[in-house]
């Protein structure tokens, strides 16, 4: 049984040319740091030479969305150490050799701020275990162990160096918008739909307590759902973040909201 089993039904998402819909959030978050300028991490897949850089005008730091500057060529050296100063966290180094950085990074800040899961293109953080419950007399809830698979993404998470995570947006916006634009938004912008990541994050539910879950079938590839409707009414990003637990959740968020002020998006509106 995987993470998403906690969803009634198949998620839907717009199709996005050359990036796939995939099998799971991770997240989503996050964007969190991912969404919004610290998606940074998410965002490699292969060992190797970054893509090739574009000129394009870059914004520089201001209270509100940043203000267009000339851009200069982001070369791989450049990239490099932009992204590795983002945090010192060992596990967050590991995942910089996925590479594809600024391809994942347009379609993660996409997906999350629609509120769908950027599965595909984040299967690496994937947990080693899978979703689990605990019985709680006749019902069932989340199992603390099924939280704690979440611990170490939200640790990195916590780790990112907000002001470093800010200035390798700002250098790589040039790019990033023109990644965001080739996904079908040729007038897309990239602030309004990072401050609409971050934001969607930074206001997801995080529930204390147990959280009950039900099983929607039986067999092998059981379904879970919440029991509260008014879980169970909410979208992918932020069930996801449920699953994470209240502690992961509050991490995930304290970063998107700081992310948002250094980025100066908090007065942006979202897309």
């Amino acid at each position: 049984m995987d993470d998403h089993d906690l969803e009634k039904g198949p998620m839907t998402a717009r199709p996005r040319p050359r990036f796939g819909g995939g099998d799971w959030l991770m997240v989503v978050v996050a964007v969190v740091v991912v969404g919004g300028g610290a998606a940074w991490w998410w965002f490699h897949r292969e060992a190797g030479p970054p893509p090739a850089p574009l000129v394009a005008p870059a914004p520089a730091p201001a209270e509100a969305a940043p203000a267009a500057t000339a851009a200069q060529p982001v070369g791989g050296d450049r990239l490099r150490e932009l992204l590795e100063a983002i945090s010192v966290s060992a596990a967050y180094r590991s995942w910089l050799a996925q590479g594809d950085v600024i391809e994942r990074w347009a379609v993660v800040t996409d997906n999350l701020s629609e509120g769908v899961s950027p599965r595909a293109r984040l299967r690496f953080l994937a947990p080693s275990t899978g979703f689990t419950t605990a019985r709680r007399g006749d019902r069932q809830v989340i199992a603390a162990a099924s939280y704690a698979r979440y611990d170490l993404f939200a640790d990195v998470v916590g780790s990112v160096d907000v002001a470093a995570a800010a200035q390798a947006y700002r250098e790589l916006h040039g790019m990033l918008e023109a990644a965001y634009r080739a996904l079908g938004y040729p007038e897309g912008s990239l602030d309004r739909v990072t401050a609409a990541a971050l934001k969607r994050l930074a206001a997801a539910p995080a529930r204390d307590g147990e959280v009950f879950v039900e099983a929607g079938g039986a067999g092998p590839g059981t379904i879970y759902i919440f029991s509260a409707p008014e879980l169970e009414r909410l979208g992918p990003v932020e069930k996801h973040l449920l699953r994470m637990g209240p502690r992961n959740t509050r991490i995930i968020q304290a970063k998107a909201r700081q992310l948002e002020r250094a980025l100066g998006l908090s007065a942006t509106d979202a897309k």
